[in-house]
């Protein structure tokens, strides 16, 4: 399906809009598979090593790009940047996976597009087949969709028609060599392409899995689809991968012979949630091309990977291979080094585009993603005998290549390149010992002579080394092996279930025949140290004591050990994780609590065996540690700024320390100013940037208490207490037994995310410190980067408008002067990128800059809007073209048995004008309900209108506005024949409109009238 560029299956289709931010590696289990099933032509597009292309290879990627927006702007398409690779508003989607995903609002009616007509570029993203990336010559990760637009403006016919006018006119497509498949019964789609000069032999009709979009998840826009391919010639049937007989060959079967290219898909039905279909008030047009498809069948080469761009990417790696004093293999020498040069070219290039967007790597959704793609990346560059970092080297050619289309790429340049080298350095720091891990499994296996991998052993490699589920799958596919994909899935469900509850282990218990002397416990000794030798003094698996913990560790598992430098959850503070070694194997420590005056290691075996008395080496997660320390000190400083800003009442009531957020609950008994929100925020990250030292002491509690450090309300002390002191008891003194930074500039920022409840004279603050505040900015001016270029689209829809009108108006000052007001809208506060935004944050006081320069560009954006709705209202007023409105009902036409039901939303308009349309609609049809709504400068406003007949069968306006009011907030009156209403709400506008639609159903099959 073009519009997400090589779908193989309605079913890939949906799965790029269905990529959760909770389901990340849910999804591999299927893509593994799927890979293992479509190796059949793993080189080129005919299973070729060897590029066939035209002399010169004159199509270009940025030629292309080119011609699209000529062309479409041309046809008055408004051009819309593309989007962040950061969807905007959808947490249930990890990435923009399609060129229409940022426009999903106005398919669905929820909010008002800049234009009728949209023409786009759009960056996507997309991981459902990332094992297949490399091994096919189809499959990219990132890739740019080329995307045309119709919000209930045109439909079927005009777009068959453009898509025909570029193909031909401007790609210059042989008109011989274009196949069409159409959805099952769509005639008229049929018809318009047959009217074109598509003969009917060259039209092939396809079920619901080729030729049905939608919708985008469960619910939603959707309808069928007509997609255009490129005959490649019967001799393509002959290769491996064809289907062997061309006298049968058609597309939409398997065969690489007909190659798709373009989608065009018609939105025009709504699909609920228990999937039944209703006609959309305004039909859609949504168009999607793969650029480097494209480009791949116009210089006709057997692969997506031989465009300019990628070409110029695979030379760089063997330049930067060379930079490190090694040759750089041939990727002609085998299918693994072409494999490897693929791989790094087209995650690197992913990498690049989502962390310019802000999306960093991370141990959690987005982030998890770009980590798995630059790990495996790294792992393909030992294909190449590299093991170093190499990625990162790649950055500034990736920037020089998309600089013009894509300037924010040049601006947070440094800043992508850094993220890339450490995560490349912090990977080889462990990918060493995963190999050592997985070469053990293996051996283990093959000692067996076994068929399938281990899902298990997948899954830890997966978990404790970094290893990406689809690295094991390649490794294994090696070896002669696959994974077993439903054992590893097991392993994550229990892990999901894990992470979802924080009292995973909150019911510990000792074991009953635990045998330890009386008062014995464990020593911690890790407030600095992070790693520590040991000695196992007792182990347990479920209930019972063992002399021996042996992996598999199917049970949760227990180690005691003599000392350890792993911090037990307390105080707010979660447990620390990490590793057990001993000469004999692995423990996985999945958390740390304590019980009495022990400290208790939880988690699972992972390699070999565990005995009690045996020596340990004790590793804690340092950069998990560290995320916890940064938000432990920040709690402290905030309790501080609390109760220097609201009053000594406050009183810490609880408290969470995690290693992404914090939250801390106190006493208060009304909700916090947003002026005194700011005050403590500042004054917390003015701490910070003291880079104040912290300090630790042990006291008696009666010393401990006339220093004046807090004590948390209704916590037990001994009788001595730790006393966690910050610039000197300046900036903060507290009992705490918790781990901290060393000095307060190790926080780096503080931002405050949320205020609320969580009861009764009780407030919560949810905030972040650290890395996570540059990601909250990142992600919240992309969002408003986009609204910015709606307004802007907007406006130059206005100026359009008023340029057309220039030389028939008779008062040119009034249109010089609404072209001077029109001017004045557009937006002059600046927008921050990355690179403007990590500037910023040089120092913690840059948070409060950042802060109040997003408050400022929304507060400018709404007004402009609600200015520029004013504006178009009186441009409307005194130029509408009554007959241009009633032509745009007509073509939202719908029946309802002999009544035609004619629904329009034209904003800007006021009464009077709706109902002069209204009018002309009536005077014209015998039997018809107009359903007609504005946005106006106040809210919104409806004018329902019936005719005689209309009313005689059984419609009621007066009761179909007091249907719709209510969505809009407002009320509104009338009779049988003509009804209006006014509301401030106009975000549910669309939905008011609907509403009214389904209950002329209604009254006409209750046959009120007759």
């Amino acid at each position: 399906m073009g519009c997400c560029q090589s779908y193989q299956s309605q079913k890939d289709h949906n799965e790029c809009f269905s990529q959760s931010v909770h389901g990340v590696v849910g999804q591999i289990g299927t893509g593994s598979q799927h890979v293992m099933q479509n190796n059949s032509h793993p080189i080129g597009l005919t299973g070729k090593s060897t590029t066939r292309h035209r002399p010169g290879m004159d199509w270009t990627p940025a030629r292309l790009r080119r011609e699209w927006y000529k062309f479409f702007e041309g046809k008055k398409h408004l051009k819309l940047p593309s989007a962040s690779l950061l969807p905007a508003g959808d947490p249930t989607l990890l990435f923009t996976s399609a060129g229409m995903v940022p426009f999903k609002p106005y398919f669905e009616g929820s909010e008002d597009p800049p234009s009728g007509r949209v023409v786009t570029i759009q960056k996507c993203l997309r991981t459902t087949d990332l094992e297949s990336v490399g091994k096919t010559a189809r499959h990219l990760t990132f890739f740019e969709m080329l995307g045309n637009f119709s919000f209930g403006d045109y439909f079927k016919k005009e777009a068959v028609a453009m898509a025909y006018e570029f193909s031909t006119d401007v790609l210059k497509l042989d008109p011989e060599k274009i196949h069409i498949t159409i959805y099952t019964d769509d005639d008229e789609t049929k018809a318009m392409w047959m009217d074109i000069g598509i003969p009917e032999d060259r039209i092939t009709r396809l079920g619901k899995d080729d030729n049905w979009w939608g919708p985008a998840g469960d619910s939603g826009p959707c309808g069928p689809c007509t997609e255009l391919y490129l005959d490649r010639g019967p001799e393509i049937c002959k290769d491996e991968g064809g289907c062997g007989d061309p006298k049968t060959c058609t597309p939409g079967n398997d065969c690489d012979r007909y190659m798709e290219y373009w989608n065009l898909v018609f939105n025009q039905y709504n699909q609920d949630t228990e999937g039944n279909l209703s006609p959309l008030r305004s039909k859609g047009i949504d168009t999607g091309a793969g650029l480097e498809r494209i480009v791949a069948l116009l210089n006709n080469t057997e692969s997506v990977y031989e465009t300019s761009e990628l070409i110029q990417l695979r030379e760089k790696t063997k330049a930067a291979i060379a930079d490190l004093g090694q040759e750089a293999p041939s990727e002609e020498s085998s299918y693994h080094i072409l494999s490897a040069y693929r791989v790094i070219a087209d995650h690197a290039r992913s990498a690049t585009f989502a962390i310019g967007d802000g999306i960093l790597p991370d141990n959690h959704g987005r982030g998890y993603v770009i980590r798995r793609m630059l790990r495996r990346a790294s792992l393909f560059a030992r294909e190449l005998g590299v093991t170093s970092p190499l990625l990162y080297s790649l950055v500034p050619t990736i920037v020089e290549i998309y600089e013009e289309f894509y300037p924010e790429l040049k601006q947070a340049a440094e800043k992508i390149q850094r993220t890339i080298e450490e995560e490349e350095k912090r990977f080889l720091r462990t990918l060493d010992t995963g190999m050592k891990i997985w070469q053990q499994y293996l051996e283990e296996h093959q000692a067996k002579k076994a068929k399938t991998f281990s899902g298990s052993q997948a899954f830890r490699l997966y978990d404790t080394y970094g290893f990406p589920l689809e690295m094991t799958v390649e490794l294994a596919e090696k070896a002669g092996m696959k994974v077993d994909l439903k054992e590893f899935e097991k392993e994550m469900e229990h892990q999901r279930e894990m992470a979802q509850s924080a009292s995973k282990w909150s019911d510990v218990q000792l074991p009953s025949d635990l045998k330890l002397p009386t008062g014995h416990r464990t020593d911690f000794e890790g407030y600095h140290d992070f790693k520590r030798g040991s000695v196992i003094e007792a182990l347990a698996q479920g209930a019972h004591t063992r002399t021996t913990l042996k992996a598999p560790g199917e049970e949760r598992s227990m180690v005691i050990a003599k000392e350890t430098c792993f911090y037990p959850e307390g105080g707010g503070q979660l447990g620390d994780s990490g590793w057990i070694r001993s000469e004999t194997g692995v423990f996985r420590v999945e958390d740390t609590k304590k019980k009495g005056d022990l400290i208790l290691h939880l988690g699972r075996m992972e390699t070999g065996e565990l005995k009690e008395g045996q020596s340990i080496e004790m590793e804690i997660d340092e950069e998990r540690r560290l995320s916890l320390t940064r938000h432990h000190s920040a709690t402290h400083l905030l309790n501080k700024s609390l109760r220097d800003t609201l009053g000594d009442h406050i009183l810490q009531t609880g408290s969470l320390v995690a290693d992404n957020y914090l939250r801390f609950d106190f006493s208060h008994p009304e909700r916090i100013s947003p002026e005194d929100l700011e005050e403590i925020e500042k004054q917390v990250n003015e701490a910070i940037a003291k880079d104040a030292e912290v300090t630790t002491q042990v006291l008696p509690i009666e010393k401990a208490k006339e220093s004046g450090a807090l004590a948390t309300f209704g916590e037990k002390y001994g009788e001595e207490v730790r006393v966690v002191s910050m610039g000197g008891g300046d900036l903060s003194i507290e009992f705490c037994g918790g781990c901290h930074v060393d000095r307060t500039g190790q926080i780096q920022y503080f931002h405050i995310l949320k205020e609320s409840s969580p009861g009764a004279g009780n407030r919560r603050i949810e905030a972040v410190a650290g890395p996570g505040v540059p990601n909250y900015f990142k992600q919240e001016f992309h969002r408003l980067q986009l609204e910015k270029a709606n307004l802007e689209g907007a406006l130059q829809g206005l100026a359009n408008h008023l340029a057309e009108s220039d030389e028939d108006a008779e008062d040119k000052k009034g249109l010089k002067e609404l072209k001077k007001e029109l001017d004045s809208l557009k937006p002059k506060k600046e927008i921050p990128g990355p690179a403007e935004i990590d500037s910023t944050l040089e120092s913690p006081a840059g948070v409060l800059k950042l802060q109040n320069q997003l408050k400022a560009a929304e507060e400018e954006l709404k007004e402009k809007q609600k200015a520029r709705l004013k504006l178009e209202k009186r441009i409307n007023a005194e130029a509408v073209d009554l007959d241009a409105i009633v032509e745009k009902a007509r073509s939202n036409e719908q029946k309802r048995g002999s009544i035609k039901v004619f629904s329009l939303q034209e904003d800007g308009l006021d009464a009077q004008i709706l109902r002069q349309a209204g009018d002309k609609l009536k005077e014209s049809e015998r039997d018809c309900v107009v359903l007609i709504g504005a946005r106006t400068e106040k809210g919104a406003m409806l004018v329902f209108m019936a005719t005689k007949a209309a009313v005689d069968a059984g419609i009621d306006c007066g009761a179909l506005i007091r249907a719709a009011a209510p969505l809009i907030g407002g009320k509104g009156g009338g009779k049988k024949d003509m009804a209006q209403a006014g509301g401030p709400d106009a975000s549910s506008l669309a939905q008011a409109l609907k509403t009214a639609d389904s209950e002329i159903e209604s009254m006409l099959s209750a046959g009120k009238g007759k």
